[in-house]
């Protein structure tokens, strides 16, 4: 998602160690590490929640077209229509 890498980790570190102090800094990391948690998880129920509704979506679409599928009927008259294979060419061995 995002690339930080080691030096900017520890620069951010650093900061937030003279900003906020040596005392206070752990819980600032447990809260920022819950609300992380609570962010990527509310991401993920939305990503699967979008990704249920498409689906859903994509089903009630192919239900309400079956024209895409041939007409039944349509093709057993096309095969009635077509000669049948001549049986007068075999072979005896």
């Amino acid at each position: 998602m995002f690339d930080i890498g080691f030096w900017e980790i520890l620069l951010i570190a650093v900061v937030a160690l003279v900003v906020v102090g040596p005392e206070r800094l752990p819980k600032l990391i447990r809260v920022t590490g819950l609300w992380i948690g609570r962010a990527q998880a509310s991401l993920t129920a939305i990503r699967s929640e979008i990704s249920k509704e498409l689906r859903a979506q994509e089903l009630q679409d192919a239900l309400k077209k079956p024209d895409n599928m041939p007409d039944l009927n349509e093709q057993i008259r096309l095969d009635e229509d077509k000669p049948a294979p001549s049986q007068d060419k075999k072979q005896d061995g």
